[in-house]
């Protein structure tokens, strides 16, 4: 345990030994914060509650400066292995050595507000006979709150009395274990969730969705009753309703649709859209994981436990023989695909030493979120329209960025990869099963036709680099063109106006404006000739 206090020279207290203590504030408060590897928020945290008497940092044993940076302002800083949130806070109230009986528990990542801190001052100095206080909070997204996205006012246990609350575990968090009244504060605090980046909100939501699958298989919670799901406490009824919307088929799509277009999260623009798609996602796991732990109980086998696995290698490294050595191998870190199988059998036994780099993602964040969107939303509303409604098909992908003129006929079955990287010029069409992989950029022209499952295919890879980086070329398909049924085309590739591509023909090359080429790869067969109507005789 570590107990050490040092401060800033702004708020400093000089002892007999040479050393220096924080000033007490004079809210009658003992604020407790949580952290493992916080440094990026534990100096805003500390100083958003620096008026509390006494602030502590619970440490589960971070490899940053998190204790560092907390000492340097004045938290006393404890430290304990993290078994559970329940256990720690529980470990909080046991072991630290408040100098008040009311305690506010924070997470690094979120803040006291000087609205907050006044209502604190005028609630304590009235005593009050509550075991504790449920407290909203402000999710902060993308520089703006999250009021309607968010379900404000989600509320919270962080105000309680040391000796009539305890907790207990529940999912990913816990629940109060107290006897005591409890009571609410309207004033809420500040919650940034994404401080740390999506990486750290993905991870963590990773590892919730488990926790919260494994409590509610556990349990084996039976329906709540009705009074729960009825009352008047919107935490208690929030609760209730959990328990039986985990139950509910495609819950995950009805909770996003309800938070988007029900509690208005459409109207915070792409922050409220992002955060909305997140959440669903998140939810989604959720019932994944709640699916295969009913199927692995079913068959008496285990699929998940508390324990979360080790963080996979990130790098892999292969050695295998060069010409005239021996023909052992060495692996390193790498796993073999299958039982008993070899890299031997993949690699040229003339190959070097080899070193496997896994590339780095391509896209941007805005770019994955984009297409989680599109996956999760748009891609299926687009499929389940009827064959006819061309025009709802274009005001959906014109909503998710893609360049749509009038006239424009695609077919629900079609796969649109990712719709801004698209133009569709007036008149031009997409028959059933067609795949528009727009990796790069596709742009078809006035009145051209891309029949059934064709494939305009906007990406490859470059095979000579081992990082096996992705390249995004474009293909435009000129006016008038026919991309016929069955046909592929590949990256960096221009049809020419009028020419055709026939069935079943792949090319990898452009095509010259006005000629029809087939085969694979295609050949040119011939130029294509217009009939002229007067010509005919059809008058």
């Amino acid at each position: 345990m570590i107990s050490q206090t040092v401060t800033t020279p702004d708020d400093v207290k000089h002892t007999s030994d040479g050393g220096v203590v924080r000033v007490p504030g004079t809210l009658p408060v003992s604020v407790v914060i949580l952290t493992l590897n916080e440094e990026i928020n534990i100096k805003a945290c500390i100083e958003s509650c620096e008026d509390a008497v006494d602030i502590h940092v619970l440490d589960s044993g971070s490899t940053d400066r998190t204790r560092e940076i907390a000492e340097s302002i004045g938290a006393t800083v404890w430290v304990n292995p993290f078994k559970s949130f329940g256990a720690q806070r529980n470990w909080a109230i046991d072991n630290i050595k408040v100098q008040t009986p009311w305690i506010f528990h924070l997470d690094a990542d979120e803040r006291f507000t000087p609205e907050l801190v006044q209502t604190l001052r005028m609630l304590l100095a009235k005593d009050p006979e509550e075991a504790g206080f449920h407290l909203p909070n402000k999710m902060m997204f993308m520089g703006r709150w999250l009021k309607r996205s968010g379900a404000y006012p989600n509320y919270q246990m962080r105000l309680f009395h040391k000796d009539r609350m305890r907790f207990f575990d529940y999912g990913h968090g816990q629940r109060e274990d107290t006897t005591g009244k409890v009571s609410r504060i309207e004033t809420p605090y500040l919650h940034y969730s994404f401080s740390k980046g999506l990486y750290d909100w993905f991870d963590k939501h990773n590892r919730y969705s488990s926790q919260e699958a494994i409590q509610f298989i556990n349990r084996e919670e039976s329906l709540p009753a009705l009074s729960d799901l009825l009352a008047r406490n919107s935490t208690q009824r929030r609760r209730a309703w959990k328990r039986v919307l985990y139950g509910v088929p495609g819950w995950p799509v009805i909770n996003l649709c309800a938070r988007l277009f029900v509690f208005g999260g459409i109207l915070e623009g792409k922050a409220g859209i992002t955060y909305c798609t997140m959440l669903a996602m998140y939810e989604q796991q959720i019932r994944v994981k709640l699916r295969l732990l009913r199927h692995a109980h079913k068959q008496g086998t285990t699929f998940e436990s508390d324990a979360m696995p080790a963080a996979p290698s990130t790098k892999q490294t292969v050695m295998v023989p060069s010409a005239g050595t021996s023909q052992s191998m060495a692996v390193a870190t790498a796993p073999a695909t299958r039982a008993g199988s070899s890299a031997a059998s993949v690699l040229p036994a003339a190959a070097q030493s080899i070193e496997v780099l896994p590339e780095k993602s391509p896209w941007t964040t805005k770019e994955k979120i984009g297409r989680a969107m599109w996956m999760l939303i748009g891609s299926k509303v687009f499929r389940l329209t009827f064959h006819n409604w061309y025009g709802v098909r274009r005001g959906l992908l014109r909503l998710f960025g893609a360049t749509v003129e009038k006239d424009v006929r695609i077919r629900p079955s079609a796969h649109i990869e990712i719709p801004w990287n698209c133009t569709f010029k007036e008149g031009c069409s997409v028959g059933d099963r067609a795949i528009v992989y727009s990796l790069g950029h596709i742009t078809i022209g006035r009145y051209a036709i891309i029949s059934q499952y064709a494939h305009l295919c906007a990406g490859t890879h470059d095979f000579t680099d081992k990082r096996f980086t992705l390249i995004r070329d474009p293909i435009v398909i000129g006016d008038a063109a026919w991309i016929s049924a069955d046909a592929f085309v590949g990256p960096n590739v221009t049809v020419g106006d009028r020419a055709i591509l026939g069935a079943r023909a792949s090319t990898y090359k452009d095509l010259e404006a006005g000629m029809i080429y087939a085969g694979n790869p295609a050949k040119l067969i011939r130029e294509r000739t217009i009939r002229d109507e007067k010509a005919s005789g059809d008058e």
